[in-house]
């Protein structure tokens, strides 16, 4: 069983019609902030029925700007779209972004509209559903589900489907390791033979090989069974919202 119920596709305007015709709902990534510090459409959402509306992160140049009135602009576009709620795609937690995302945090609660942003950017938000993600490459998925939610309580944990596929060199002192196509991994598969496990803990595929230096790697992987895995162990934990970007989900829409 796949647990596609609690999917949300992120997309960009090209893929948003073929996303929307999945039936489920669908997050456009269509809002930014101009320099001068004017909230700005992007382009408009091409599908409007069960759509929430994504706000890119503001520009490294951006002027001071007027906090409040960018947050009324946000609340405006929402309603206009009749958006099932606003995700604001924030990369870098900078004190200009905080002071923005307070912002609106006050004034979609206010409105009544949901309010999506990344863990990494949203701690310190009041009201806002973080969203976490689920490419970990140590630890364990539903330890790491269970511990957000002591302390933000369910309702405000939300989750990130990112597929991974990292080669790190063992020992490994960052999280992050070198990004493999799946052209790629598939290629160290064959000349390695090295075989596949699944790690429950991570709901993640891995193997390891040692390179032609000597030095030993562990490759972490997904596909569409360990992403299946993943929607299970979320909703298992009582994660309401799934994000998942789209056409990469559309693999896994094709099991359901």
């Amino acid at each position: 069983m796949v647990y596609t119920k609690n999917l949300i596709l992120v997309c960009t305007g090209r893929d948003a019609v073929r996303a929307a015709s999945h039936g489920l709902p669908v997050l456009h990534l269509c809002l930014g902030i101009t320099p001068g510090g004017a909230l700005e459409r992007l382009q408009l959402p091409t599908a409007q029925t069960r759509c929430l509306l994504g706000l890119c992160d503001p520009p490294a140049e951006l002027a001071a700007c007027n906090a409040d009135r960018l947050a009324a602009d946000l609340v405006f576009e929402a309603n206009r779209a009749s958006a099932l709620g606003v995700f604001a795609d924030f990369e870098h937690d900078t004190p200009r972004g905080r002071t923005l995302l307070a912002a609106f945090d006050a004034a979609l609660h206010e409105a009544g509209i949901p309010f999506y942003v990344p863990l990494s950017c949203g701690r310190a938000l009041e009201h806002a559903i973080l969203t976490m993600p689920t490419a970990l490459s140590g630890g364990s998925l539903t330890a790491y589900v269970s511990s957000l939610q002591g302390i933000y309580g369910a309702a405000r944990v939300a989750a990130f489907l990112q597929p991974v596929s990292q080669d790190f060199t063992l020992p490994s002192a960052s999280p992050n390791g070198r990004l493999l196509t799946e052209k790629e991994r598939g290629a160290l598969l064959e000349q390695t033979g090295s075989q596949t496990f699944f790690s429950r803990e991570l709901c993640a595929k891995y193997f390891t090989y040692t390179d032609r230096e000597g030095a030993a790697h562990f490759v972490l992987y997904d596909d569409a069974s360990t992403l299946e895995a993943k929607l299970a162990q979320l909703s298992g934990c009582g994660v309401q919202t799934v994000f998942a970007l789209f056409p990469d989900a559309e693999q896994l829409l094709n099991l359901s």
